[in-house]
């Protein structure tokens, strides 16, 4: 991403926290950025494009951290699921997202509506593939039904948390419990096989909540790119790190295991410079990408 785009961006997050969404305009965003509207409209045809790149720069964070959480772990252990969950939340709130879902549902704007919307099923399709991950197959049919329940336990609990002024209380205590009400509920589901989202809902869901398709030579095109960007100055890991990335992907065959164990020390080799945001995003797509190669594991 480029500095103009990151500025634009920044800008924006900041107006839309202070002001609220419906009431920032793009004449606001220019000005607060020092960018002319060409170059705003170079990089967004809209406000609301604006938006969904702050929410995909807190979902790309998310994203990367759960990952690297269960990355070397067992994926059918609920107390990496309970971190993994947890870490939505935590992101969120550095990045000041709840201040901007708040103000998207005072506005009338069914685009915006819409955004956010989709936000919140990539989350729940995201849950319901890791149910299936730690409770197996036979709850495939269930899946999005207790990603549902899990998720409704897991922000109203959070909203009287937060209203009681009840800090002590960790939103790691919070997925905890309503996981394990999950895990126990879970047998009575599958007994009566009754179920309020059924396979039609699902595949409806699914086509909503679609993800950008990734693959290799987009990836590779993008570390291309991203190391054309850097300067000698940069941290000797970054830079070392980077190179054995796109020398391991140019191979026929990358070896998965070998990409896995860079992506964490090449997104941590970045933080805090200028390259902080692309570094996260490759490092996401890297993630997918593995993943994709990997089709036993369904979870993005």
């Amino acid at each position: 991403m480029n500095k103009r785009k990151r500025q634009i961006i920044t800008a924006a997050r900041e107006l839309f926290i202070e002001k609220g969404l419906v009431d920032t305009s793009i004449n606001d965003i220019i000005s607060a950025a020092k960018i002319s509207k060409g170059t705003f409209y170079n990089h967004f045809s809209s406000k609301n494009e604006c938006l969904i790149a702050i929410l995909d720069e807190g979902r790309e964070e998310a994203s990367n951290r759960r990952h690297e959480l269960l990355y070397g772990k067992d994926p059918t252990d609920l107390e990496v699921l309970t971190q993994q969950v947890a870490v939505l939340m935590y992101v969120n709130r550095e990045h000041n997202l709840i201040q901007i879902f708040e103000s998207v549902t005072h506005s009338r704007d069914k685009e915006l509506k819409k955004i956010i919307l989709n936000y919140y099923l990539q989350e729940l399709e995201w849950l319901a593939n890791r149910f299936v991950q730690v409770f197996g197959e036979e709850i495939s049919t269930l899946s999005y039904e207790c990603a549902i329940q899990a998720l409704g336990m897991i922000n109203l609990s959070l909203r009287a948390v937060l209203i009681s002024d009840f800090q002590f209380i960790s939103r790691e205590t919070i997925v905890r419990v309503a996981l394990r009400n999950i895990k126990a509920i879970i047998p009575v589901m599958l007994e009566s096989k009754e179920v309020i989202i059924n396979v039609e809902m699902i595949n409806a869901i699914q086509n909503v909540a679609n993800y950008q398709s990734i693959n290799k030579g987009m990836i590779v095109e993008q570390l291309q790119g991203f190391t054309k960007g850097l300067s000698k100055d940069e941290t000797v890991e970054g830079l070392e790190y980077t190179e054995f990335l796109m020398e391991e992907l140019q191979c026929e065959k990358p070896k998965l295991f070998i990409i896995e164990s860079l992506l964490t020390p090449f997104r941590k080799a970045f933080v805090g410079t200028e390259h902080t945001a692309e570094a996260r995003d490759i490092a996401n797509n890297l993630w997918r990408y593995v993943k994709i190669e990997r089709p036993s594991e369904r979870c993005i």
